[in-house]
């Protein structure tokens, strides 16, 4: 990390005592008062010192707030269980906008959510649908998140959260449709691991994982490659005949595996949905005998049928 000039830390100080550690996490002072006004917003001053020193020492913003928005929701957040992203709130927004254009009002919709954390996904998407008649059944492996997906759903109460029940359950077990009570699903949705280990390990310099992330935030919510992308295709979408499938992704290659495990699957459509930065976010999937079709619209890339 590259050293805090001291005329910097001069600048940041004349304007505010609090600012100046802030600019280990920050290394601008725009940015720094940014956080700044977050925390003098959220916290009681009596707790502005602690959590300024928090921050020095690269505790995510969202951990010492406690909560961050997701969409027109407040999400808690907690140590132990990944933090939502912005780029995972816009893809849940443009899909729930597409899902208002292509479904009826008087069919029930399955969905469900795998590696749930906090329980954002879904619970955000239940909110944007509540003129539809969409059931939803999240899972994750971890207590910690499970806990707090139910957290979240007591917290968001007023906004559709009871459509949505959320379980214990491991996306490698074979048998996890039945764990959950569901026979039939339309759509799959997931935020998986998919950090591959050697990227993990990088320097930052080297386009690696921020230096916060790696300190605070769980590995066993971020390091994985193929496998959980492999998991929720034999043992969620296929045997569940599901309708459509969205899943975050990292790299284009993971995409690109997706695209192959279906290419036995006739019926089944793949494309890629890119995020405000133009990188690659989603692979998006769809069975072209069904209303969910009209997904391939979110796309910025689709791979052409073989």
């Amino acid at each position: 990390m590259t050293r805090l000039s001291p005329r910097l830390i001069r600048q940041a100080t004349r304007l505010s005592p609090l600012l100046a550690p802030l600019l280990r996490a920050n290394r601008t002072i725009e940015s720094a008062q940014r956080e700044l006004n977050w925390i003098r917003q959220e916290l009681p001053s009596t707790e502005w010192i602690s959590a300024v020193q928090a921050r020095k020492n690269l505790v995510p913003l969202q951990y010492i707030l406690g909560n961050v928005p997701f969409g027109d929701l407040t999400i808690e957040c907690r140590p132990g269980v990944l933090i939502p992203r912005p780029e995972t709130e816009a893809w849940v927004i443009e899909l729930s906008e597409r899902l208002e254009g292509l479904l009826n009002k008087e069919d029930e919709v399955s969905i469900v959510d795998a590696c749930t954390g906090t329980g954002c996904i879904p619970l955000l998407l239940s909110h944007k649908l509540d003129e539809f008649k969409a059931k939803f059944a999240a899972f994750d492996v971890s207590g910690e998140a499970v806990t707090l997906a139910n957290d979240n759903k007591i917290v968001n109460q007023e906004n559709g959260s009871d459509r949505v029940e959320f379980t214990l359950g491991d996306v490698f077990n074979v048998n996890i449709l039945q764990h959950l009570g569901v026979d039939q699903v339309d759509l799959v949705t997931a935020n998986p691991p998919y950090i591959p280990l050697a990227d993990y390990e990088k320097s930052l310099f080297l386009h690696g994982i921020e230096k916060s992330v790696k300190l605070y935030e769980p590995k066993l919510a971020l390091i994985g490659e193929y496998e959980f992308y492999l998991e929720l295709l034999q043992n969620i979408v296929i045997p569940g005949h599901a309708k459509a499938f969205v899943f975050e992704i990292g790299y284009e290659e993971q995409a690109e595996f997706v695209r192959e495990y279906l290419k036995e699957y006739s019926a089944w459509r793949v494309g890629i949905w890119c995020d405000y930065s133009d990188n690659v976010r989603c692979v998006v999937g769809w069975n072209v005998n069904s209303e969910y079709v009209k997904l391939q619209d979110m796309c910025h890339h689709l791979y052409q049928s073989e």
